[in-house]
């Protein structure tokens, strides 16, 4: 009988388990404006480090017909760059929910070549989401929330009155009181209000931590949780490290590399007697350090990081300890170049790997830039001189994957490597590739030797025959080091 039972409960969580990873959204809807279009849908990573990722892709129909599933096992924040726009809504679990997208304002061609271009932020309209749904309250909320804080800017930040903080508080929690039972959107509001508590009248970060965070559920994928806790603590360690418990915690960072020690320390603290949370705040000091090297050596930095990475049974804390060092990791000259999978033309996977054994001559371009095609001109002829000891390997940030298949079918003499690279924020992160055209230069292991590489217009040529000329004396002095070393 006992083992009937534990077989059900066995099948039961399984079932539960298939069921959540099965859990699909749906975004649907209409929209002529991007006609035969391909839009690429985002999410974070993770909202500590917020690291753009790639979630899914689809194609407007000619009619502008568009439909797209991916996972969602939880509520999740997703988004799309439409022109101009940084376009959000929130995925819900199994809903299918029909996008109002906005009317389509394309970047013009300075903005298209700016490394620095914001877009315009905007919430996107969910038409099937009214009664109560998610995206709806978050918008009602926003919107009241802002006019409050707007119409009484005074009051909250220049004479910081409380009142004015429970007045709204209360104001809110009226409006709301319907949709007491959506927990999402319940956690977003009240960790709204104990920011604005925190901004006007509540400065003391411990405090704060512990009425708000000691003993409470940490809340991964709520930007409002999130941001409150960022806010209190982002720059704590850089702004004490000289005092108090900011010396204690540099010492176990830099000297004693241990995230134990560093819990050690958080112990003392009656706000973070939570082991989870005194991760999560080690992981906020760790992010800090990298932005300040000459205090906080990178590599012993990274040490601690290594170390909170395999010692943690946090699985998100796993994910945004390696985001960290994606994100704050700056490339030099040795470094192994971390990989990627990029399409060509046919659709056909490529990474790093299928290069070894040559240098490879890294680019990043576009075809209406014109300093890139003026340099793809250049590198038609040099490819025909140097194709022995180089690969050439172009990642296109085309404006969308019809436009560089278009553009590279069109193009035959340009007969080296073109990867598509637009919908991978991650391998643009990773390689810190803003400005076109960049270059980069990597050895036949794939390690780094130029990480801003001569353009084919400044004389790369002349650098790499130095560095072939280079390479090969090393290799022939190797050769007679060999060589005598048997004759011994």
């Amino acid at each position: 009988m006992k083992k009937i039972a534990i077989l059900c409960l066995v099948f039961f969580c399984t079932s539960n388990i298939v069921f959540a990873q099965k859990s699909l959204c749906t975004i649907q809807g209409t929209a002529p404006d991007y006609a035969n279009q391909t839009i690429i849908v985002y999410t974070y990573s993770d909202y500590f480090t917020k690291l753009e990722e790639k979630l899914t892709s689809f194609t407007v129909d000619a009619q502008g017909n568009f439909s797209a599933s991916f996972p969602c096992a939880a509520v999740n924040e997703i988004f799309m760059y439409l022109g101009v726009y940084k376009c959000f809504v929130y995925a819900v679990p199994n809903k299918k929910m029909e996008l109002l997208l906005p009317p389509l304002i394309e970047k013009d061609l300075i903005d298209e070549f700016n490394p620095y271009f914001k877009h315009e932020d905007l919430s996107i309209g969910v038409l099937n989401d009214s009664d109560g749904g998610l995206n709806e309250l978050l918008l009602d909320f926003t919107s009241e929330f802002s006019t409050f804080v707007e119409n009484n800017f005074q009051a909250l930040y220049q004479l910081h009155e409380k009142r004015y903080v429970d007045t709204l508080a209360y104001r809110l929690n009226d409006i709301f009181a319907p949709h007491k039972g959506n927990v999402f959107f319940e956690n977003y509001k009240n960790y709204e209000l104990n920011r604005l508590r925190y901004m006007v009248y509540m400065r003391d970060p411990m405090a704060v931590t512990r009425r708000y965070y000691l003993n409470k559920p940490i809340l991964y994928n709520n930007a409002a949780y999130m941001d409150l806790f960022q806010q209190m603590w982002r720059n704590y360690l850089l702004n004490n490290h000289l005092k108090g418990m900011g010396k204690d915690m540099k010492t176990a960072i830099i000297y004693g590399k241990s995230p134990h020690m560093f819990a050690e320390v958080m112990e003392k603290q009656i706000a973070f007697r939570n082991d989870t949370l005194k991760e999560l705040l080690l992981l906020q000091c760790l992010d800090d350090c990298f932005k300040m090297p000459d205090v906080f050596p990178p590599r012993t930095v990274k040490q601690t990081l290594d170390s909170l990475m395999l010692i943690t049974k946090v699985p998100e804390h796993k994910q945004i300890a390696q985001n960290i060092w994606r994100k704050r990791n700056v490339l030099a000259v040795g470094d192994t170049i971390t990989d990627f999978w990029l399409v060509n033309k046919d659709s056909v996977p490529f990474n790093l790997e299928k290069f070894k054994g040559k240098y490879v001559y890294i680019n990043y371009c576009r075809s209406d830039n014109y300093a890139c095609v003026q340099d793809y001109r250049v590198m038609q002829e040099m490819n025909k001189k140097t194709k022995r000891d180089l690969h050439i390997v172009t990642l296109s940030a085309e404006k969308n994957f019809e436009a560089f298949q278009e553009f590279v079918s069109a193009n035959p003499q340009y007969n080296w490597t073109f990867l598509y690279v637009a919908d991978h924020p991650e391998v643009l992160q990773a390689y810190r590739l803003k400005a076109m055209p960049s270059y980069m230069l990597l050895d036949p292991d794939g390690n780094l030797v130029l990480r801003s590489a001569p353009t084919p217009l400044d004389n790369f040529q002349q650098k790499f025959a130095d560095i072939i000329i280079e390479k090969r004396k090393r290799d022939a002095e190797n050769k007679k080091r060999e060589q005598k070393y048997k004759m011994w």
